[in-house]
């Protein structure tokens, strides 16, 4: 018996520039910078982080963002680029609403579009919604603050971002509270959305110490960015980044007895991190937040490795640009994209016993291009690739014979 994700087709790929490298699995951190860093960044200019040592010299050794990047590159990470917003003096929660807000402004979709170099998307810092009260700051006596709404305004403005800028894929954190997790879990986001982003639950309890010698609390993302990126690097990207143990974590915040509400919600998908006697904290799911039966989208892997692959076409079909719309060009662009296709099923991208069951191309007049196409300056590729699903659940049956007083044992998965 085999199983086939919906064919995915790219009907009128048009050969457009593309960024030199694969950024899919480059994670983009977000946040604000300590005012007493030893190097000023530029606001709103990426800055790439090539290792733990660099990142300390950029943003200090203290603060959510240093942490972050700490655990990020602890974990495995191999490098990754750094969005500040600029220091930041002033009340947690009032930062923590200027954060929102430069997350809805024009002007952070704007510098997404112009970054050609990172695919994963995530704010640390809005972890820190933790530590606030529903209505008010937390030892601070502000007023006024919804926690609830700000989480949803949150994640409304990075999917909304994601979607709109190419081969984005937004990185998210459930609030610790069941309670809170379960409101913003069925809060209404489309289906557009809900593709172009996963969520972790709950957050870790790290191996670092602050000033007081506590062990430092931190969202889960930095380490799931890592545990992405390198599982892609290792493993390729169709492989699920889940079962994979933390680093530098002593365990989840909250246990898996607490997430009973959260695991009969019918809300978006999310996915849980656990700890395991004897096998350490892991990330133990690999699900976008689309919460549909059958959905070709409902996996991460699934999701990075389309965008993937269309990185790298739109990239290998730049030769090709002001080249003649004919037969040999066609056939040229053909002939390479399947070779590196090929190559891809060969590792175990897609699914298929033989490549015509992986994947097909189809280019040329009448085939996939009109007359008219041609003359506007449009060549067509379409491409059609057999998605594979992860095995989630494992049926092992135990039989038992009793013959001649021995017991035999089989075992089916």
């Amino acid at each position: 018996m085999t199983m086939v994700l919906p064919g995915v087709s790219y009907d009128e790929t048009l050969l457009t520039q593309a960024s030199v490298d694969d950024p899919v699995t480059m994670p983009l951190f977000i946040g604000y910078t300590l005012p007493n860093v030893a190097i000023q960044i530029t606001a709103m200019q990426p800055v790439s982080v090539r290792s733990l040592t660099q990142a300390v010299a950029h943003f200090g050794q203290r603060g959510t963002l240093a942490y972050s990047l700490r655990h990020f590159f602890e974990n495995g990470g191999r490098q990754c680029y750094v969005l500040s917003l600029g220091p930041w003096h002033g009340e947690q929660a009032a930062r923590l609403q200027a954060l929102i807000a430069a997350l809805q402004a024009p002007q952070m979709l704007e510098t997404l579009l112009a970054d050609d170099k990172t695919g994963l998307v995530l704010v640390p810092e809005l972890s820190e919604l933790n530590e606030i009260n529903r209505f008010g700051g937390a030892n601070t006596g502000e007023v006024d603050v919804d926690v609830d709404a700000l989480w949803y305004q949150g994640w409304q403005a990075l999917l909304t971002m994601c979607h709109q800028a190419q081969q984005r894929f937004a990185l998210l954190e459930l609030p610790d509270s069941p309670a809170h997790a379960v409101t913003l879990t069925g809060q209404s986001f489309s289906a557009d959305l809900c593709q172009c982003g996963a969520a972790w639950w709950p957050r870790l309890e790290t191996s670092y110490e602050d000033e007081a010698l506590a062990p430092v609390v931190l969202s889960p993302l930095p380490a799931v960015a890592a545990a992405i990126q390198r599982s892609a690097h290792n493993n390729g990207v169709w492989k699920a980044p889940a079962k994979i143990p933390l680093a530098k974590t002593l365990r989840p915040t909250q246990s898996i007895l607490t997430s009973q509400a959260l695991l009969n919600n019918h809300g978006v998908s999310w996915n849980l991190i656990r700890s395991f006697v004897g096998k350490g904290v892991r990330l133990w799911g690999c699900r976008t937040l689309l919460n549909e039966e059958n959905a070709a989208w409902s996996y991460i892997q699934t999701r990075l490795l389309v965008s993937s692959v269309e990185n790298y076409l739109c990239k290998l079909a730049r030769a090709y640009l002001f080249e003649p719309n004919t037969a040999l060009t066609w056939m040229k662009l053909k002939g390479q994209v399947w070779t590196w296709l090929r190559q891809q099923w060969l590792a175990g991208a897609f699914f298929g016993t033989v490549e015509d069951e992986a994947f097909s191309l189809r280019i040329g007049l009448d085939e996939t291009m009109t007359e008219d196409d041609i003359r506007q300056g449009k060549m067509i590729l379409q491409v059609h690739l057999a998605l594979l699903a992860p095995a989630e659940f494992v049926a092992v049956s135990l039989t038992l014979e009793l013959r001649d007083s021995t017991a035999r044992s089989h075992i089916g998965g």
